[in-house]
């Protein structure tokens, strides 16, 4: 008869999948009766069907979006007025305020003191803009003020916007006018453009799609999310309530920042084992290529500032006129013009760095 100790390590053994011989562990499959397979059965019908025999390339590979030069002016200025939120509420101090930053020398105040006080989050914003070109708000990342690794701000954002459906802040939203046509919660983002800092999460892409957002214009690739965004879109049913929204990346905007964005976060990511990102005062250096890092360096915010100037100096726009169409070719009602929208923008820019707080209606 086996020993007590000897049966416990064949249960444990048996429960994670390792397979015992003379007592010794050994690679291998469950040894559970009835164990499932580790991967599902290849699936009938539907848009998983039809990837199920692809490559991950195709799976993840999208048309470009095709978008006239007004269409693209109107991106450009939402993404200006993104980026100057995220300057505007700049904070590096992911390590705290006391210690060495490295790559933050422009942000050093005094010897190892750093500009931006505690901690609020990480650089990433984002804002929804309606069919009309109205802005509905626009959220941060509070990951670091809830203690949470779930407060990011698409999902954020998304949240406080059903939140505000049904009641009258000081900023104009989607659900205070009655709409022309019949909405309900599940459509009642579906004409709504979210734009974000960073490429989203596998959550905050999952959020989008239950809300039924339009599209998500990014204005920097984050490496670690594996396209996810691209993948939800991919497998979404054509005919769905909850279409995952359309990634539109914004190089294909010529929205310069991008390519500059993640330039700067290579040269980050291939030299940070050797200049670390924080050195503390007492304890192991920080040499993590964490994105969440790189957006606290002076790299980045160089290159939020150059998108910010760039939003500032626009004062006219080339297609003044431009109002965006519906699905049947007709312009959407009420609509903003481009020239409106720059204006809007500018306007939403003034409310946001004042009375905003970083999207929270917690004061900061």
């Amino acid at each position: 008869m086996e020993s007590r100790r000897e049966f416990l390590q064949t249960v444990a053994a048996t429960t994670a999948g390792i397979a015992l011989t003379d007592g010794v562990a050994q690679a291998g499959p469950p040894t559970l009766p009835g164990a499932p397979a580790v991967h599902p059965p290849e699936p009938e019908e539907g848009r998983l069907k039809q990837f199920w025999n692809e490559t991950v390339k195709d799976l993840v590979t999208l048309p470009t979006p095709q978008l006239t030069p007004a269409e693209v002016e109107r991106h450009l200025i939402y993404c200006g007025l993104l980026s100057s939120l995220v300057v505007h509420y700049w904070n590096g101090n992911k390590r705290g305020k006391d210690g060495e930053y490295p790559w933050r020398p422009k942000q050093q105040v005094s010897n190892k003191q750093y500009q931006g006080g505690d901690y609020l989050g990480h650089n990433i914003a984002c804002l929804a803009v309606d069919a009309e070109g109205e802005v509905i708000d626009f959220d941060f990342n509070h990951n670091e003020v809830f203690s949470s690794s779930v407060e990011h701000a698409e999902s954020r954002l998304i949240r406080r916007i059903f939140s505000l459906t049904q009641i009258n802040n000081g900023w104009a939203t989607k659900g205070i006018m009655a709409p022309a046509a019949p909405t309900t919660y599940s459509n009642l983002l579906s004409d709504v453009t979210v734009y974000t800092s960073l490429e989203s999460c596998s959550q905050c892409s999952g959020i989008m799609a239950l809300g039924s957002v339009k599209e998500v214009v990014y204005l920097h690739r984050d490496p670690g999310q594996n396209s996810i965004g691209n993948i939800l879109r991919q497998l979404s049913p054509e005919k769905s309530s909850f279409k995952a929204p359309l990634p539109i990346p914004a190089d294909v905007l010529g929205f310069n920042a991008f390519t500059e964005l993640g330039t700067a976060y290579e040269r980050f990511a291939k030299e940070v084992g050797k200049t670390p990102f924080f050195k503390p005062t007492v304890g192991k250096p920080d040499t993590s290529n964490s994105i969440t890092s790189f957006l606290c360096t002076d790299l980045a915010l160089d290159i939020f500032k150059q998108a910010k100037q760039d939003f500032d100096n626009l004062q006219t726009v080339k297609y003044a006129d431009h109002v965006p169409s519906t699905d049947d070719g007709k312009p959407v009602p009420n609509a903003l013009t481009n020239q409106r929208v720059l204006e809007h923008a500018r306007a939403f820019f003034a409310y946001g760095s004042t009375e905003g707080k970083r999207g929270t209606p917690h004061q900061m």
